[in-house]
């Protein structure tokens, strides 16, 4: 039988032959799935066999790798800011930019907004990935998280129930913040940001997943447009504050509208990991 290490060589060169990004990284994290083991067990334990049985789930997962099915479907989950969460093709992959909203909204809620009554709505949810890391870490905060599809609901339900805080996080259906039954004092929103033309330019990993969680339309703003009309009418509080992740082009565009929208507002770009404007937030002007 092969060594740990041996396999794990092996199946690094093999991602790398199909063009994997990140090849190692997913050679650990599928040797860490196949051996059920913690990540830190694949370098202690470099020469622990491998059965045979192991080697053969490991190969299928590098069969359906080869046609560019994202990892974190054929593995049924994805680790997102410290919690892992059931993945399936009718949910976006969470990607590491989105825990940047995670952040903020903590770190306001560190500063002073943090109370009994603070009432968050994360819009398109999908996973679940923003409001159950916000009820985890916000206890006594009142989480609404929605979306439009029934399937991605479903998905988001089994991973609130997961994480234990279904009485924290409330699951509402509807078209962005219709469904709310109040006013509230975050929106926080990682919605469909790409214009469509250039979706069939993505990664092929990217196609896998669903294009209702991709297509922003025309200008990759249809929803973001939509979402911010919708809270002018009467669904933040007037000391509310609007977190979204945008593209980098976008960010003129959205800060316009935003003004036009919320005029005495206060607006901050801030970037990601590789320092690209990713997250623009309006703060009401009695923030």
């Amino acid at each position: 039988m092969a060594s740990l290490r041996q396999v794990l060589q092996q199946t690094h060169r093999t991602l790398e032959s199909y063009e994997i990004p990140d090849a190692r990284l997913e050679a650990e994290v599928a040797l860490m799935n196949v051996l059920r083991i913690p990540r830190q067990d694949i370098f202690s334990q470099q020469e622990s066999e491998v059965t045979s049985q192991q080697e053969q789930a490991l190969e299928e997962i590098l069969v359906r790798r080869q046609k560019r099915e994202p990892l974190a479907y054929i593995l049924g989950y994805k680790e997102f800011y410290g919690i892992n969460l059931l993945v399936n093709p009718n949910v976006l992959i969470p990607r590491p930019e989105t825990e940047f909203l995670v952040e903020h909204t903590l770190f306001m809620a560190l500063m002073g907004m943090e109370s009994a009554d603070l009432v968050i709505a994360d819009i398109g949810t999908g996973t679940g990935a923003i409001a159950i890391n916000l009820g985890i870490h916000l206890p006594s905060a009142r989480v609404y998280a929605i979306d439009n599809f029934d399937p991605v609901l479903d998905v988001t339900s089994y991973n609130v129930r997961s994480h234990n805080v279904t009485d924290r996080v409330t699951l509402l259906k509807g078209n962005l913040l219709e469904p709310l039954p109040e006013p509230v004092d975050v929106i926080v929103a990682n919605l469909p940001y790409v214009p469509s033309s250039r979706i069939a330019t993505l990664q092929p990993e990217i196609q896998w997943e669903p294009k209702t969680a991709l297509d922003g339309g025309g200008d990759g703003l249809d929803l973001i447009t939509q979402l911010l009309n919708q809270a002018a009418d009467g669904k933040l509080k007037p000391h509310g504050v609007i977190i979204l992740e945008i593209d980098p082009e976008q960010v003129e565009a959205v800060k316009k509208l935003a003004t036009q929208l919320f005029p005495e507002s206060e607006l901050t770009v801030e970037k990601d990991l590789a320092q690209m404007d990713r997250m623009l937030v309006i703060s009401l002007a009695s923030a």
